[in-house]
């Protein structure tokens, strides 16, 4: 879906596009190497999605309880692998 059509169905979207305007498209060659590097970046990012889940684990407990992750603050969270923008 083009992002007009997508912003036409959601005013958010249409509103984002106008205060930011479009994403500057990810085109890379096509072939083996890109093959390759979006496998390793895929795991990459969910090894380090484990790290962080698990440091979250040791900080709040098993599930990171939503009352106990709401208690944090931003030193505590960041301590775990996550941003104030996560």
């Amino acid at each position: 879906m083009r992002h007009d059509a997508l912003g036409a169905r959601e005013p958010k979207v249409a509103a984002a596009v106008e205060a930011a305007g479009y994403p500057t498209p990810r085109i890379r060659e096509r072939g083996y190497a890109t093959l390759l590097r979006t496998i390793v970046g895929q795991q990459v990012s969910v090894a380090a999605a484990s790290s962080v889940w698990n440091r979250l684990e040791a900080q709040l407990g098993p599930h990171c309880p939503p009352e106990l992750l709401i208690e944090q603050d931003q030193d505590a969270l960041r301590a775990c692998g996550l941003s104030r923008q996560k």
